[in-house]
């Protein structure tokens, strides 16, 4: 309604962090709400969920994880259509160019694990060229990521550096200095966030305690137990010599007795007992999986099912990078993006970074116009080849262009002898579009895949649409005439001659 006023009251936030009667503080610093960092983490805090990124299993999979985001190319879109918005979105890419951006991105996807992950910028007036014109702007020469441990947050939510001459309270920190990254912090109203840390913690806890006791079954069912007698009347110190000897020998693995003792060791089952350590370190890798990966079935999967199974397994992963790379997204250009064009262009529509999931194209359909051209008389050139379906092509050997042959005239002789040569021909001629379809296939999937696992999932899905069927329409005719061909001549060599 026109000249209606919005009460401050509406515009005002009410339920702010001061106001919280469940946040913990520490002084008039905010103190984080993770019940297993306040009771276990101690002065590690933070350090407790970095240390879980030792294990190996878990280690591997959050990188995974990581990796899956970086690997996407950066995308800069214009935030306007004035030359002032464009330019701004020049500069921001030409910025982002001259700095190590994948490897600052991929620092702040810590706090996927941990819940917070900070960078500091470095800034510097540098004179580089934008949209052609070459002038000094105020860019960052670097963005350092920095250990989360170092850093608390005072009570109006704004972030402190903990220093050696105030490690409680920490110091203010600059304007425009540091990007904080959080993870899952809208759900909890937690101003440290909360990572897959608080997920992870137990399953590797379980594990690492699994493991230290099967490394303890393993050295004492490795090695002999050692007994010994000592006559009666020994002295305590032969006794203590001779218990050290022991000890020395076997690590504790023995007993020494008097003579004429008698010792029975009750041993349990070693095969049991090691399966069930095996086990459990199985159950708690695929625990660690689905909690950074998602629903990995194939971690739980035999052979049966394994196809649908890689298919959610991938969906899941690509929904996982694309909240981690939304997440990231949008943090920088409420930071980094927004102070370039503030310190440089300020008016200017702000720009945005993303990393969107790359466009598969459709390898496929253009094979299949492909193949319907090759028909009619046409065929692909070596350019268009190589733009389409990349590089590792060449043209067959002997190949010529696609209109075939006329059949003999029936006057004319035909040897028998080039039959088949004549046939492998007209096959390779006719199944070249198809082949280049599906090395195409696998080519993209090769290219997109993070890692090995990554693309073993890819070529077993591709495996259920691999554009195979048009190759067998050119293979069934040429086996039929292969089988009419040698019928007719085993008929000829049967029937006498006249």
């Amino acid at each position: 309604m026109s000249g209606t006023r919005l009460p401050q009251e509406l515009r005002d936030e009410v339920a702010t962090f001061e106001r919280d009667i469940t946040a913990n503080y520490y002084a008039f610093t905010m103190q984080t709400r993770d019940d297993i960092i306040l009771t276990r983490g101690g002065a590690k805090g933070l350090g407790i969920y970095q240390d879980l990124a030792r294990d190996g299993h878990a280690g591997a999979v959050l990188r995974k994880r990581r990796n899956a985001v970086v690997a996407r190319e950066y995308q800069v879109e214009p935030g306007g259509e004035a030359p002032a918005d464009l330019l701004a979105a020049e500069l921001v890419k030409a910025a982002l160019k001259r700095i190590r951006f994948d490897r600052a991105c991929r620092g702040l996807l810590g706090a996927v694990l941990t819940g917070i992950s900070v960078a500091e910028i470095m800034w510097e007036a540098a004179e580089i060229e934008v949209d052609g014109t070459r002038r000094t702007w105020i860019v960052p020469a670097d963005i350092r990521v920095r250990n989360p441990r170092r850093f608390a947050f005072h009570r109006d939510g704004k972030l402190r550096l903990l220093t050696r001459e105030n490690r409680t309270q920490g110091m203010p920190v600059p304007d425009r200095k540091f990007i904080v990254v959080r993870y899952w912090a809208e759900e909890n109203e937690d101003a440290y966030g909360r990572g897959l840390g608080y997920d992870l913690f137990w399953p590797v806890f379980f594990k690492r305690n699994g493991v230290a006791l099967w490394n303890a079954l393993i050295e004492k069912h490795g090695q002999p137990f050692v007994y010994a007698e000592y006559p009666q009347g020994t002295s305590d110190g032969d006794v203590d010599r001779l218990v050290s000897m022991i000890q020395g020998i076997a690590r504790g693995a023995g007993v020494a007795v008097p003579s004429g003792t008698l010792i029975k060791m009750l041993e349990v089952s070693k095969t049991g007992t090691a399966d069930m350590h095996k086990e459990l370190v199985q159950a708690m890798n695929a625990e660690i999986s689905k909690i950074v990966l998602g629903e990995t079935l194939t971690t739980e999967m035999g052979q049966n099912g394994a196809r649908a199974a890689s298919e959610t397994h991938n969906d899941v992963r690509t929904e996982l990078a694309d909240a981690d790379a939304d997440m990231l997204s949008e943090e920088l250009n409420e930071s980094l993006l927004r102070w370039i064009v503030e310190l440089n262009l300020p008016g200017a529509a702000q720009p945005m970074v993303w990393r969107k999931a790359p466009e598969e194209p459709d390898l496929l359909a253009d094979a299949a116009l492909d193949e319907k051209l090759f028909k009619v008389g046409y065929e692909p050139t070596e350019e268009l080849v190589l733009e389409r379906y990349g590089p590792g092509y060449r043209r067959i050997a002997g190949a010529q262009p696609a209109t075939l042959p006329p059949p003999p005239a029936f006057a004319e002789a035909v040897d028998p002898a080039t039959i088949p040569e004549a046939l492998a021909d007209q096959l390779a001629r006719r199944g070249a579009p198809a082949q280049a379809a599906m090395l195409a296939a696998i080519r993209a999937e090769v290219s997109a895949a993070v890692d090995f696992a990554d693309l073993e999932l890819r070529l077993l899905r591709l495996s259920a649409a691999m554009p195979v069927g048009r190759l067998v329409e050119e293979l069934t005719p040429a086996l039929i005439v292969g089988h009419l061909a040698g019928r007719s001549d085993a008929q000829d060599e049967a029937t006498p001659a006249t």
